[in-house]
């Protein structure tokens, strides 16, 4: 068996650790009791699951539509104004009378000749005196630098949010791992994680040599002060998940941070086992 060359001292290698499960502790989710969740629509990528509490007059806000509008169509279904953008494509893979495309993309600053706009710019075309609206981004690695952007008070006229995050691997990387806390510190300030998924298309990197982690997980938020919250007892995934890539099979975050019991786990106890 060859031996791995270490070539870092052992305390940077630690500090490494810590700073990584720091950040990694931000994504601890939690139950919900007495809410109910929904999967929207059909199985596979492209779909999200959401806490069932929003109502139709409440729109949705839709940055990234590619190729599948699965879960916009569902919405629309279920009765909501469904505003979807996208730059990047021609045209739809399906209208709903609910459904309004529009060919401009999300960027942390407005570039109007990209046909980038901010997300406060984007929410002008939301009725005035609407009922708070749920967005939903897939925005294939920008949403980092949108969600760092955005205001707080922004963020707080959403119910709900679901996303899809990328290249989580990259979070031992000092400075991306400064970013990400940010966000992540962000969110759940004001919003609570309720539902984590890892997508299968992608692998799983051991980060700073101990933390299994996805590159891409699909992450629903709701508005903390709309809920009452548990620590987790929920093994991910659920009933409710759905492979994004049929033909492989589910990643299981059967680890921390996902894994019931993460929030009472401290760096210092995991130090004791190395």
């Amino acid at each position: 068996m060859a031996l791995r060359t270490i070539t870092e001292p052992a305390a940077v290698g630690i500090a490494r650790q810590r700073m990584v499960f720091e950040t990694l502790a931000l994504l601890i989710p939690y139950d919900l009791p007495g809410e109910r969740k929904a999967r929207i629509g059909e199985p596979g990528d492209g779909s999200y699951v959401i806490i069932d509490r929003q109502r139709p007059s409440q729109p949705v806000m839709s940055f990234g539509v590619g190729p599948s509008i699965n879960f916009e169509l569902g919405m629309a279904e279920r009765g909501h104004d469904v505003l979807m953008f996208d730059h990047t494509v021609e045209a739809t893979p399906g209208t709903h009378p609910r459904a309004t495309w529009y060919r401009e993309g999300i960027a942390a600053v407005s570039d109007p000749a990209h046909n980038l706009l901010t997300l406060a710019e984007h929410m002008q075309k939301l009725p005035a005196g609407c009922a708070p609206p749920l967005l939903k981004m897939d925005i294939e690695g920008d949403e980092w630098s949108v969600f760092d952007a955005v205001s707080p008070d922004l963020l707080l006229r959403f119910d709900q949010i679901v996303f899809e995050i990328h290249d989580l691997q990259r979070i031992e990387e000092p400075e991306f791992n400064a970013l990400a806390r940010r966000v992540f510190a962000r969110l759940t300030s004001q919003f609570t994680l309720c539902h984590v998924h890892a997508n299968n298309f992608c692998t799983v990197r051991v980060l700073a040599g101990c933390f299994p982690m996805p590159e891409t997980l699909e992450l629903t938020y709701v508005k903390t002060s709309l809920v009452k919250r548990a620590p987790s007892r929920t093994v991910y995934p659920t009933e409710f998940d759905t492979p994004n890539y049929h033909q492989l099979p589910e990643l299981a975050l059967w680890h921390f941070p996902f894994l019931p019991g993460s929030e009472t786990i401290t760096f210092e106890a995991l130090s004791e086992h190395r």
